[in-house]
């Protein structure tokens, strides 16, 4: 058989072959998984928050957050990870109406959003932290407690519009790699008791190892390695770098 006739012959295999094939397309550049956030239209954005007094000497118990993440708002966010294809955790501690406030935000639909607000409002720790006085009450459905639908809906409305659609994805990255290290950091302080005291205790040295890995280590682990995965362009950064 002649060379050219060999070569015709393959080339129409070949495109059989792509004819038999299915064309794929993705209709955004999301991984595996996560496209679901954008899919579902009866989905929106749900805040369950916890508030706290400061302590004696008027300054926020941040080991209160870790408590909470660990203990309350994690376990909520695992028992329905197949149901809520975004969430994150937001810590504030302000001089203003909502002091020291930790938040768990969570892109769902209504039906599974009344689940986990059930569930945090029937935690059996959460009467135990408020009896003590460090919990000053559990706002379990904050005003508004919802943000509306759209993936972008919790995002700061000053930032373009594309990177308010795409950021939740970082941030709930950031919010499941702090809990996963306050667990990793808990393991090596076993846990005796519930009783409020132990517990902030015990949080407390959590928190204070994890603060110090973060002095030392987050320059590198975190920013260095952010700027890597955007090419190390230069950044606008305020000159007293306070975030």
């Amino acid at each position: 058989m002649r060379t050219g006739t060999i070569f015709a012959w393959l080339a129409i295999l070949v495109l059989a072959g792509c004819a038999q094939q299915p064309v794929q397309t993705r209709a955004s550049p999301m991984p595996p998984g996560f496209e679901a956030a954008s899919q579902h239209a009866d989905h929106s954005w749900w805040r369950a928050c916890f508030t706290m007094p400061f302590d004696e000497n008027g300054a926020p118990r941040w080991s209160m957050d870790l408590l909470l993440a660990d203990r309350i708002a994690g376990p909520a966010i695992t028992r329905h990870a197949s149901e809520i294809p975004l969430w994150r955790f937001h810590r504030r501690a302000a001089r203003d109406g909502a002091g020291h406030r930790f938040s768990l935000l969570f892109y769902a639909d209504p039906r599974t959003a009344a689940q986990l607000f059930a569930e945090i409002d029937s935690d059996p720790l959460v009467p135990v932290l408020v009896d003590s006085g460090y919990l000053k009450r559990l706002t379990s459905r904050c005003a508004p407690d919802t943000l509306g639908p759209g993936t972008e809906a919790s995002s700061d409305r000053s930032w373009d519009i594309r990177l308010q659609r795409t950021w939740p994805y970082f941030i709930m990255g950031v919010s499941a790699h702090w809990l996963a290290l306050i667990g990793e950091v808990g393991a090596e302080y076993p846990q005796s008791s519930d009783a409020p005291d132990e517990l902030l205790d015990r949080y407390g040295r959590i928190g204070d190892e994890i603060d110090e890995i973060w002095r030392k280590q987050g320059q590198h682990a975190y920013l260095h390695h952010l700027s890597a995965l955007f090419g190390y362009q230069p950044l606008s950064v305020q000159t007293l770098m306070q975030f």
